[in-house]
């Protein structure tokens, strides 16, 4: 083999397998969740859609998109309101369902763990991902592209009225599509 042909080799090597290359950006869908009830009521279940093509990186690099993995969601109380009586949430989840309008029976929970959460002001927690969370977030992928956030549970006292920051934060991966 000469060396042309040798370098000819090494470099249509290196271009197959960066043609063949899935990159992985992280990308963070946030959404802002009122949270409201009259007084007497201390159950809560609010419900936020969110739409994919909101988000530039996941229109940028849709036709090519070979898995969309939750890592992991914030949820962040990002105001309290005056009339707000309420200063934690007892029990309570954060769930993602496909549509807004299905069944609360196919929800797939991302984390029970906003039990004994405190309303106040920049109270964070953070919730893990799971491989269950990622199959579902791909399956949006594959279909319509939108999906429904909720938060249910019950509070310390009525009414509430606060608004909290949802971030899912995604690991993206694509094809870069070369060839």
């Amino acid at each position: 083999m000469t060396r042309r042909a040798f370098r000819i080799a090494i470099s249509t090597l290196g271009l197959c397998t960066l043609a063949a290359c899935v990159v992985n950006i992280a990308i963070d869908m946030q959404k802002n969740i009122a949270v409201q009830t009259q007084a007497g009521i201390t159950s809560i279940d609010q419900q936020q859609a969110i739409n994919l093509n909101d988000y530039p990186d996941y229109t940028a690099h849709k036709g090519n998109i070979k898995s969309l993995d939750l890592d992991s969601a914030d949820v962040t109380v990002a105001s309290v309101d005056p009339s707000n009586k309420a200063t934690k949430v007892i029990s309570g989840s954060l769930k993602l369902r496909q549509n807004c309008t299905d069944s609360p029976a196919n929800d797939i929970i991302v984390g029970t763990q906003l039990s004994n959460f405190s309303l106040a002001a920049n109270s964070t927690i953070k919730l893990p991902g799971s491989p269950e969370l990622d199959t579902f977030l791909m399956n949006q992928v594959n279909g319509a592209g939108t999906f429904c956030v909720i938060v249910d549970g019950s509070i310390d006292a009525a009414p509430v009225n606060v608004t909290l920051s949802v971030t899912l934060h995604a690991s993206l991966g694509y094809d870069t599509g070369l060839f």
